[in-house]
């Protein structure tokens, strides 16, 4: 089965460090004043906005006295490679990557944020209105869009969905379309280049109200989880005081915080959870046949 990687200049663009190869491999030499990387891709809605990232990486730098800068990937993949080469960078991930490089990179979960209240999230498959298909299982042999083959949301809970119906991703679409976030995969589906996709309930809920226009269009057919959220987590060498001094200012947000970044991320907070908690993420893993 083909994968397509679409990139469409119509689509939204992110914006990612100017830092070059060799100012990331010169920063392997680590100094207690120098700034580690934090990484992020596309766990968040517009996570190229620096501005906002830089004020929450600053927060976090200042209340845990280690010093961090931001680092815009465009995949988990990339992302996971970073924290591989420099194991003392943070990031916030995805939940099935943080599975994967927690076994086989000794990455370390440090907290989990809260959605609604709660530490979980699902996965909504979306599709034109004026589409037949009722369900993820209807659309066999049309075109789906999908963010990173790493994301949970974007591409192992359709697997996962498909898998428990007896179908394989790998050959039930007619094409697969990278589209490298769940925003464009929103995009693709708008404009008719895709049939359908599996779109992080955050991306959704905040992309589309910032463009009500897409609801004229398009609707949420299926939910898929709830699942464990987006994780913050620290390479192998970040030493547990480190580790505990960032979970402290996460968790421990004062009412002026929390209410900043409530209204920069629309989310409500941090709380800490155990490597376990990412269990169910696991075992669908372990079913799809992922070597873990």
């Amino acid at each position: 089965m083909k994968y397509l990687a679409v990139f469409i200049l119509l689509f939204t663009t992110l914006s990612f460090s100017t830092l070059s190869a060799e100012e990331l491999k010169s920063s392997n030499t680590v100094s207690k004043n120098k700034p580690h990387l934090f990484v992020i891709s596309g766990v968040i809605v517009n996570s190229s906005n620096s501005k906002k990232i830089d004020d929450f990486v600053q927060m976090i730098a200042r209340k845990s006295g280690y010093p961090l800068k931001p680092y815009f990937v465009d995949s988990y993949a990339r992302l996971s490679q970073i924290l591989r080469d420099k194991p003392d960078s943070l990031a916030w991930t995805c939940g099935a990557p943080f599975v994967e490089d927690n076994i086989k990179d000794q990455q370390q979960l440090i907290a989990v944020p809260l959605l609604n209240k709660l530490p979980t999230y699902s996965s909504y498959v979306v599709t034109k209105k004026s589409a037949k298909g009722t369900k993820l299982i209807d659309f066999k042999g049309k075109i789906l869009a999908y963010s990173d083959l790493r994301s949970n949301s974007g591409f192992v809970a359709p697997s996962i969905v498909l898998k428990n119906n007896g179908a394989d991703i790998e050959d039930f679409f007619r094409v697969k379309i990278n589209a490298g976030t769940h925003e464009k995969s929103i995009d693709a589906i708008y404009r008719g280049i895709a049939d359908v996709g599996a779109i992080d309930e955050y991306i959704w809920d905040n992309y589309t109200k910032d463009k009500p226009e897409i609801l004229d269009r398009l609707h949420i057919i299926e939910k898929i989880g709830p699942f464990p959220f987006t994780p913050i987590v620290a390479g192998s060498q970040v030493n547990e005081e480190t580790i505990n001094n960032i979970k402290k200012a996460l968790i421990n947000m004062t009412a002026n915080e929390l209410k900043h970044f409530n209204e920069q991320f629309q989310m409500d907070g941090f709380v800490e959870k155990e490597d376990s908690f990412y269990q169910p993420i696991k075992e669908m893993m372990l079913k799809l046949g992922y070597q873990l």
